[in-house]
């Protein structure tokens, strides 16, 4: 493999302890073996949101205004800091120590909204890659995980996500493939085929598979009855043979196979990657091909929340 195409450099994984969260960790923990050196570390980050302050608010006098400047609450929250977020952080870190993890761990603490805290970290700071769980509570029963996993695709720029699948993989296995790529020829999506084949580049001795999957709209089937479907078809064509020329120039000869079928885009796309035996389902954010953007917002999220077994990353180019 060129370790210089490797796509996950710098990483940061949102903590609360969850099951979902602990799913994050062992992905984390797998995509960072394929990388190796080029995974420069990884940042565990627990953000304190309005729950903490729901607990402790009875021990403050309202009428201040700066909760910061006053010392019962500096107490407090230190206490809370030392006895819960800090142990909840360095168990995490032992676990993917444990997972064969060798990088640079980094412990944050953010306190506000958390899917605001998240993003604003992994703006400012340039992180690769995202890597979270897709719902669960908070310890302290705060939030629900899927209300931010949706408000923080909603704010990413210029990275991938990946959202943790509720499948546990076995101990041996490092659960990346089989992995789902729906392309429609757009950049976006040929962004997250690239991303997917320097994975199975780095991963070629668990034998990876990849499917590429292009759907033609249904709705767009009916309305060119009448002209004939010749050029929606060739237009998928097009597409899959877009994307089997990155897997090909990877040196991936013989780890994809390719599907075209119709149908609704959001839908199909959801039945296939529950259906099939897929870890995960990888898609650009954005995309204007002939599918009358297909990988816009509403049908990525639809893919994010209705896929529950394998995990879905989403490449922002």
């Amino acid at each position: 493999m060129d370790t210089n195409t490797y796509p996950i450099t710098k990483i940061l994984l949102p903590y609360d302890g969850s099951a979902s969260a602990r799913q994050a960790l062992d992905l984390a923990a797998c995509l960072a073996q394929g990388g190796g050196p080029v995974v420069q570390g990884l940042t565990l980050l627990h953000v304190t949101g309005g729950s903490y302050l729901a607990r402790h608010v009875q021990n403050v006098d309202l009428r201040v205004t700066r909760l910061d400047q006053v010392k019962e609450w500096q107490r407090v929250r230190q206490h809370y800091l030392d006895q819960e977020v800090l142990p909840l952080l360095k168990e995490a870190e032992q676990i993917l120590r444990g997972k064969g993890f060798e990088g640079p761990v980094e412990l944050r603490v953010a306190e506000g909204k958390v899917s605001e805290q998240i993003a604003r970290l992994a703006r400012e700071e340039s992180f690769s890659t995202l890597i979270m769980g897709r719902r669960g509570l908070t310890p302290i029963k705060s939030l629900l995980l899927g209300s931010v996993t949706r408000k923080v695709l909603s704010l990413m720029e210029q990275m991938t996500v990946y959202v943790a699948g509720q499948e546990t993989a076995p101990v041996e296995e490092c659960p990346l493939f089989p992995l789902l790529l729906p392309v429609d020829g757009s950049i976006p999506s040929l962004a997250a085929v690239r991303q997917a084949a320097a994975l199975a580049q780095a991963f070629k001795t668990v034998a990876p598979h990849l499917v590429l999957f292009h759907v033609v709209d249904i709705a767009l089937l009916t309305l060119s009855y009448e002209e004939g479907v010749d050029i929606l078809v060739r237009e998928g064509e097009q597409a899959l043979a877009a994307a089997r020329a990155i897997l090909q120039d990877a040196g991936l000869t013989g780890r994809w196979e390719e599907k075209l079928v119709s149908g609704h885009p959001a839908r199909t796309i959801a039945q296939e990657a529950e259906a099939g035996t897929y870890r995960l389902i990888m898609m650009g954010s954005k995309g204007h091909g002939a599918l009358e953007k297909i990988f816009l917002g509403s049908v990525t999220s639809y893919v994010v929340h209705r896929v529950t077994r394998p995990g879905v990353v989403v490449v922002y180019p």
